[in-house]
């Protein structure tokens, strides 16, 4: 019976520190948070996440280009899946940036590929095939976002207007072209509806 009584009081000694501990660190029991206690991402430097994988022959998988957003929570979750057909021996870096206030864009850009010295020289696709890179981005932008834009090479491919807190996905091109021939082609195709 001592042992018993032992091991309760120790129980209750333990349960009452770490409940000490917990109300100190989050304020408030379970289900009565702050609501100003999370602020959001910050505007001016949004969290994002990249992964990538390429320097492979393009295969064009179904639905793979487009962006989503969601409210969650404090800010708005922004997800984005794309293939990007490149010039061999580069690759797509991603950044999101605060271009005015509450305007954001997600700049999609082709950048030479890094090399590791433990890898052998001739890693390029055969010539008969484009190589392309597919990616995944990840960010959240603040709650009073009006706008973001997803560009490649400083070529806008898509503007979403913040209309509500709903989730919406929109289509991205299948796969995106960011080589010359592309760029130049889509230069020629904006500077001819511009003329009209």
């Amino acid at each position: 019976m001592e042992k018993f009584t032992t091991a309760v009081a120790a129980a209750f000694v333990v349960g009452t520190a770490v409940g000490a501990v917990a109300w100190a660190g989050f304020g408030a029991p379970l289900g009565q948070a702050d609501a100003g206690s999370t602020p959001g991402p910050d505007p001016e430097s949004p969290p994002v996440s990249v992964s990538k994988s390429g320097g492979s022959c393009l295969d064009t998988r179904a639905h793979a280009g487009w962006v989503h957003e969601v409210a969650v929570g404090h800010s708005f979750a922004v997800t984005l899946n794309a293939t990007v057909v490149h010039e061999r021996g580069r690759t797509v870096d991603a950044t999101v940036t605060r271009v005015t206030p509450g305007a954001y864009r997600i700049d999609l850009r082709t950048v030479p590929e890094e090399t590791r010295s433990d890898e052998p020289e001739d890693k390029s696709p055969p010539e008969d095939c484009r190589a392309a890179t597919d990616l995944r981005v990840s960010a959240s932008l603040p709650t009073d976002y009006r706008s973001f834009e997803v560009t490649i090479d400083g070529r806008t491919l898509r503007t979403v207007e913040n209309e509500d807190t709903t989730a919406d996905l929109y289509q991205l091109p299948n796969p995106i072209n960011a080589t010359a021939s592309g760029t130049a082609r889509a230069t020629a195709t904006t500077a001819t509806a511009t003329a009209d």
